[in-house]
């Protein structure tokens, strides 16, 4: 993709480059599901499979949301974006931090393993410039909406979870620092998981989608008393969840435990009234049709409450931990990128519509933002792609690893198609295909002579 062009600082110019490489992460990181490399041919553990794990978290999803960010906190706030380089320098940063962080896990226990602490410090060099570059509109903004809020939360958990994860690369790779932070490994891991998944991705999802969701199908901005209500019960699990995790050494048993129970009870709480309060938007809309990227992100909220069923009914009885490889999967594959790969599909549309046919408004007639898609088609991209989902969630539940990496293989060749659809709507395939077939129909259809007006033409003469 090429680089948008934009008056100042307004909009981000990098943003369909940030978008074309988290795709290609995306991808690669499916592809070494499907061959077998990593989970679920391979131990959770393994480094092939860690480093998948973050090609999907860190190549895709940060990616992804940084890119939407750049594009979105500039609109929500009126402000302009801190520095265009600062877009750019998020996305080599954080690709050559990704670079270090795959070939590391992949040669953990060797010495070339300092890859990882070394990539890992690229990636939080990346983070830093990204969240300074969205820090300077929210900052400036006189008045900061409810989604405003959800993405400040979500980038402070963001930089809570890239140190984290730096620690676990240092104690990974430098024995002598793994005994000093043994207290943080022990327990860590999921928490570093809670603030990166529950914090970071999805409350910024919550916070994007409280515009984009009103905004495309006319429904009420304001969330009024139920969004702020949103907002608090996820802020307030999320931070108990992560101080009684953190304080566990230094907490009696019981206290931990009703601490950490506490904590989960008030982050599905949360997620119950964030679905409702979707459910309110698609009710109270006032666009009858919805578009198909609305449509498709129906379901990603159903991953979402699905999730947050099993989460409960594996901790009620059998215990979370053999539920986590299909709650994890669903929410990264389900939730996260479902949403993504939806909301895509309308915001690469809309960029090319902006940068193609924005200026020649009231010259003459130009293509609407829907004619760049081709809904038809892409409807049944998205309806496999969550069957793949569910199949995948279930075949993980069940420790099925060949119907696992079946689904994702049907998933990765969704994202392909996909892929092709945001290359043609950025390109405008679709309407020129229609002038070319016009033009070809006229001429195929030479117009036919008019031997009437010949006849009379002569008898006058």
């Amino acid at each position: 993709m090429v680089s948008v062009p934009s008056a100042g600082n307004r909009v981000s110019r990098w943003t369909p480059a940030i978008f074309a490489c988290a795709l290609v992460n995306f991808g690669l990181a499916q592809l070494l599901i499907v061959t077998g490399v990593s989970w679920p041919a391979a131990p959770e553990a393994d480094g092939v499979t860690l480093a998948v794990v973050h090609l999907l978290t860190v190549g895709w999803i940060t990616l992804l949301m940084f890119g939407a960010l750049f594009q979105f906190v500039p609109v929500l706030t009126g402000g302009a974006l801190g520095d265009q380089r600062l877009s750019l320098a998020t996305l080599l940063l954080v690709e050559s931090g990704l670079a270090g962080m795959v070939g590391g896990f992949a040669l953990l226990g060797m010495p070339s393993a300092i890859l990882l602490p070394s990539g890992g410090g690229l990636v939080i060099a990346g983070v830093l410039a990204g969240s300074s570059n969205i820090a300077v509109p929210l900052a400036r903004a006189g008045r900061r909406p409810l989604s405003a809020r959800f993405i400040i939360a979500g980038v402070v958990l963001l930089l809570l979870t890239v140190v984290l994860g730096l620690t676990f690369a240092l104690a990974l790779t430098i024995p002598a620092l793994a005994w000093t932070l043994s207290p943080i490994i022990t327990s860590g891991v999921e928490y570093h998981v809670l603030a990166g998944i529950g914090g970071w991705f999805t409350l910024t999802a919550i916070g994007v989608s409280y515009e984009l969701l009103p905004m495309f199908m006319l429904a009420p901005h304001e969330r009024g008393v139920w969004g702020k209500c949103v907002f608090l019960t996820a802020c307030t699990g999320l931070v108990a969840g992560l101080v009684a995790g953190f304080a566990l050494p230094l907490l009696p048993g019981t206290v931990s435990v009703a601490a950490e129970q506490a904590s989960r009870a008030v982050i599905a709480l949360a997620i119950i009234l964030y679905l409702i309060d979707v459910a309110r938007i698609y009710r109270d809309r006032r666009r009858r049709l919805i578009e198909l990227h609305n449509r498709a992100a129906v379901g990603a909220f159903v991953s979402l409450g699905v999730a947050l069923a099993i989460a409960v009914a594996s901790a009620i009885m059998v215990g979370l931990n053999r539920a986590a490889p299909a709650l994890v999967f669903l929410l990264i594959f389900g939730w996260l990128s479902g949403l993504g790969l939806s909301q895509l599909y309308k915001i690469i549309p809309f960029l090319s519509w902006l940068s193609q046919f924005g200026r020649r408004l009231g010259t003459g007639p130009i293509p609407r933002v829907q004619d760049l898609v081709n809904e038809r088609s892409a409807v049944r991209m998205f309806s496999a792609y969550y069957i793949a989902v569910a199949v995948g969630t279930a075949a993980s539940l069940f420790d099925i690893a060949w119907l696992v990496r079946a689904s994702v293989f049907l998933m990765l060749a969704v994202t392909l198609l996909l892929s092709r659809e945001y290359w043609r709507a950025w390109k405008g395939y679709y309407p020129q295909r229609q002038v070319a077939d016009a033009v070809d129909q006229a001429a195929a259809c030479p117009p036919v002579p008019n031997h009437g007006d010949d006849r009379t033409r002569a008898s006058h003469a």
